[in-house]
């Protein structure tokens, strides 16, 4: 399998390693593997989701260059970047054509703005069901664990989306 270069941050990596579906994004975007920097690493590895982290050897750690990341600003609109953040944007600006796994609202503009492709989970989960990589049932599945496990909050519209019959 040769796919994008992938990367995720804390957020929308914990959810799936509390669902149990990370192989899900892996085997979507057709990689090997999935690519964490440190501090993404280090923010779950201190969760009760060790485990499940050390658990699954094709995720990678893959560290950015410095060089960036210095220049990166940590601030935006006021608000701090947190370093997961950060690092995973950084390693997407030093990766063209890599694709950027992440839920936090404010990081997601930073990285538009910065010219990273960012997915959120409800885009992921919808681009699984217009390719049909997911049928309505197992959307339906994943959004209930998201919910319970991880209690992932939708907006009704998105809901709506996701699950209305192809």
């Amino acid at each position: 399998m040769s796919g994008p270069f992938v990367i995720l941050d804390s957020d929308f990596l914990s959810s799936f390693l509390k669902i149990d579906r990370l192989d899900l994004v892996r085997t979507f975007y057709q990689v090997t593997h999935l690519q964490i920097p440190p501090a993404v690493f280090r923010e779950v590895s201190q969760t009760p989701l060790l485990e499940r982290l050390a658990e699954t050897p094709w995720l990678e750690v893959a560290a950015p260059g410095s060089q960036i990341l210095t220049r990166m600003s940590p601030q935006i609109g006021g608000h701090e970047l947190g370093a997961g953040e950060l690092e995973a944007i950084t390693l997407a600006l030093e990766h063209p054509n890599s694709l950027l796994l992440m839920s936090d609202n404010r990081a997601r503009r930073e990285a538009n703005r910065s010219g990273v492709q960012v997915v959120n989970i409800p885009a992921f989960l919808l681009a699984c069901k217009i390719s049909g990589f997911l049928d309505r049932e197992k959307i339906a599945a994943t959004v209930r664990d998201l919910e319970e496990k991880d209690r992932y909050g939708f907006r009704q519209e998105v809901l709506a989306r996701l699950l209305a019959e192809p």
